[in-house]
């Protein structure tokens, strides 16, 4: 009983400092991205003009495989990639519908939104003032999520 007591308390005392998730994330670059990508047979490309008439946005890189499609975007400020990644996650919500999965997960610099719903797996997070983002089947999540961990998304 004495050592599940300790045990439960070091749990706690991990739960409260934080220990479980990193505070902040390293922001990656779209380059970074690029070779990420690439390196698992993902064909990227610049996909800047899609966004000729948006002003606060810097960067912007495509990767796609098969009928998977992720990303990167790179913006002037923090604010506006805020903004868009709360209109994504709105947009997402669209697709809810009983039995979903959701998972929110947040740091100093960073948040990160998982949806599982209707066959598809949607996903965006945001580190400082770059968003990478992708909605694809469920088949498709294990390669998906191969890629937000080599970039540390």
């Amino acid at each position: 009983m004495k050592k599940l007591s300790i045990c439960l308390m070091l749990i706690l005392c991990l739960f409260l400092t934080g220990c479980g998730e990193p505070k902040e994330l390293e922001v990656a670059s779209l380059d970074t991205f690029k070779t990420v990508a690439s390196n698992n047979s993902f064909t990227v490309s610049d996909n800047m003009d899609s966004y000729n008439e948006v002003s606060y946005i810097t960067g912007s890189m495509v990767a796609t495989y098969g009928d998977i499609e992720i990303e990167m975007v790179s913006y002037t400020d923090v604010e506006s990639a805020k903004k868009v990644q709360e209109n994504q996650i709105s947009q997402f919500n669209l697709l809810k519908s009983t039995g979903v999965f959701e998972n929110k997960t947040e740091g100093d610099n960073y948040y990160k939104y998982i949806l599982i719903s209707n066959n598809r797996y949607m996903i965006s997070t945001r580190v400082d003032n770059t968003l990478v983002f992708c909605k694809t089947l469920i088949t498709n999540q294990e390669i998906v999520e191969k890629i937000y961990n080599e970039l540390g998304y």
